[in-house]
C-alpha cells in the first residue's frame, strides 16, 4: 500500500529489493563527506541489513519515481517529543532529483503527518553545511532556528 501517490512519485514501506538504492545513497554520503553526520554501511550486506531494518520499522518510507519504480530517497518520522514536534528525517539520491521532486515528496509526507498525527510542528535537524539536504526544506518554507529547521501546523494551514 502506498502512503501517497502523485503523478510522479509514491511513498511506500521499504522492501528487501531496495537495498541497491540504500547502497547508492550510502555511497553518495560517503563520497561527499556527509557520512560523519549519520554513518551508513557502504557494502551490499550491510545495506541489505539496513534495508531490512527500514522495512520492519513503521518510521521509514521509501520514495519512488512512478515512471520506473526507482527508489530516489526516503523520509523518516523519527519521534514525536513531549511538545508534539515530529522529528522528520529525509535523504535523496541527487542524480534522481529534478524539477522539485524532493520538495514534492517531503510536502506529501508533511501532509500525511499533519493529517494523521497530533503534532504542532515538524522539525528537521540537518547540518546547515549539507546543502543538498536543507535546500528542499528551505524551498518548502521551513524556518531556520538555532538548532533545527521547523514548519509549524499554523504555517501549514496558512498555505
Amino acid at each position: 500500500m502506498n502512503l501517497f501517490e502523485t503523478n510522479r512519485l509514491y511513498a511506500r514501506k521499504f522492501i528487501s529489493d531496495d537495498w541497491r538504492g540504500v547502497l547508492e545513497y550510502a555511497v553518495y554520503k560517503q563520497q561527499t563527506g556527509f557520512e560523519v553526520f549519520d554513518l551508513w554501511p557502504t557494502d551490499p550486506e550491510g545495506c541489505k541489513g539496513l534495508t531490512g531494518y527500514f522495512a520492519n520499522s513503521d518510521n521509514f518510507w521509501a520514495i519512488c519515481r512512478k515512471s520506473d519504480d526507482q527508489l530516489i530517497g526516503f523520509v523518516s518520522f523519527n519521534e514525536v517529543d513531549t511538545e508534539k514536534h515530529l522529528d522528520m528525517g529525509h535523504g535523496f539520491i541527487p542524480q534522481y532529483i529534478e524539477d522539485g521532486i524532493a520538495e514534492e515528496a517531503i510536502e506529501n509526507m508533511m501532509q500525511y503527518a499533519f493529517d494523521t498525527m497530533s503534532i504542532v510542528a515538524i522539525d528537521a535537524r540537518n547540518e546547515k553545511v549539507w546543502v543538498e539536504q536543507i535546500t528542499p526544506l528551505k524551498n518548502i518554507g521551513f524556518q531556520e532556528l538555532e538548532d533545527r529547521m521547523q514548519f509549524t501546523r499554523e504555517d501549514w494551514e496558512q498555505r
